[in-house]
């Protein structure tokens, strides 16, 4: 069932995104749980996460190999969240390559999706801003 709420989700999301006028390039809708943004450097990406279980839409920007970068925005995390007027969860994540830095969005429910709108209009600023903001400082 996700796997098909979730291609349902991402149509839905492309269509929001054109009619924005594509600010961020549109993927083909898959049954993934993540849909990548780039922001223009292979260092980095923002990534959508849909966590039905928790209820949520995960934005997180996703470092693959790069501790220093991390550590580098992590020194400016006041600076960042005060510019963007979100909190994130600064994951190091030292037993893996990876980092994470990462901020929810509550109230997606598969089996109601009338605030689809609404999520995915938040979803896509928050990911504006996050570009905007983590872009000038890679």
């Amino acid at each position: 069932i996700s796997r098909a709420r979730r291609f349902e989700f991402w149509t839905k999301f492309n269509e929001v995104l054109i009619e924005k006028g594509k600010p961020f390039n549109v993927r083909k809708a898959s049954t993934d749980h993540w849909y990548d943004v780039a922001i223009g450097t292979s260092k980095a990406h923002i990534s959508i996460n849909l966590v039905n279980k928790e209820g949520k839409i995960v934005l997180e920007l996703y470092i693959p190999d790069d501790k220093s970068l991390f550590d580098m925005l992590h020194e400016q995390q006041a600076e960042i969240e005060s510019e963007l007027n979100m909190n994130f969860e600064w994951e190091r994540l030292d037993k893996k390559k990876a980092s994470r830095i990462k901020c929810s969005i509550p109230g997606l429910n598969f089996e109601d999706q009338s605030n689809y709108n609404e999520l995915m209009d938040k979803a896509i600023e928050c990911v504006l801003k996050m570009r905007d903001t983590f872009q000038k400082r890679l």
